[in-house]
């Protein structure tokens, strides 16, 4: 993938870089069917004139296919490309959503562009292949199935989380996240084929979370004194 950078009034941190390589290669990872001389991404930062406020603009070429993160205003350099970052993720994960259901129906499928049609093949291959492995028994190739999904389902977690009044912290994240994928591999057999994986994995924390919830809830009513 081809990084386009330009800043006005600014220049990239360290911490900044860090976040920068590290979303980068979540995206290069996510795509890594198409070929990298068709992925652009633009990227242009600029700091206001009169207060502490970045601004960006952050564009994700696919081919033909333009991306444009929303999130794109925050105090600090690491804060405007995170939530710029978390929101392009989410248009790929959207993006390779509808690449599948287009591919799925005969007359849409024809007027594919070939480099897309190309990239869903090899996806297609290479998650059929984890999926056996992993109905086989294989953690491994089930982590590598959910890898690409991980993002989302924390931020679905997350969500939940504070939907149902608990506190959300780090340890609380991975507790729930460990919980829902170990649900999920055992589950994997029962997955409903049209169900997207990110999907299903959605599903299962909102369930997980609403199961713990309600088992907390009811063991705090035991415990309380008449």
């Amino acid at each position: 993938m081809e990084l386009h950078l330009a800043t006005k009034r600014c220049t990239l941190t360290s911490g900044a870089e860090k976040v920068l390589k590290r979303h980068l290669e979540r995206i290069e990872r996510r795509l890594r069917h198409f070929p990298p001389d068709l992925l652009h991404l633009e990227l242009t930062v600029e700091r206001a004139a009169r207060k502490e406020e970045y601004t960006g603009s952050v564009r994700l070429r696919i081919g033909t296919h333009v991306l444009p993160a929303r999130r794109n205003r925050s105090e600090t350099l690491e804060g405007l490309l995170q939530a710029a970052f978390e929101d392009l993720e989410e248009q790929v994960g959207r993006f390779k959503a509808r690449l599948r259901r287009d591919y799925a129906h005969e007359r849409k499928r024809a007027s594919l562009p070939e480099e897309a049609l190309r990239a869903h093949e090899r996806a297609l291959l290479e998650e059929r292949a984890l999926l056996d492995w992993a109905l086989a028994g294989d953690q491994e190739a089930f982590h590598a199935l959910v890898e690409e999904e991980l993002p989302v389902l924390r931020r679905v977690l997350e969500r939940e989380l504070r939907t149902a009044g608990r506190e959300v912290t780090e340890e609380v994240l991975e507790h729930f996240l460990a919980d829902v994928l170990t649900v999920a591999f055992r589950e994997l057999p029962h997955k409903p084929a049209r169900w997207t994986t990110v999907g299903w994995l959605a599903w299962i924390a909102r369930r997980v979370v609403g199961e713990e919830t309600r088992g907390l809830s009811v063991a705090q009513s035991v415990e309380r004194p008449d």
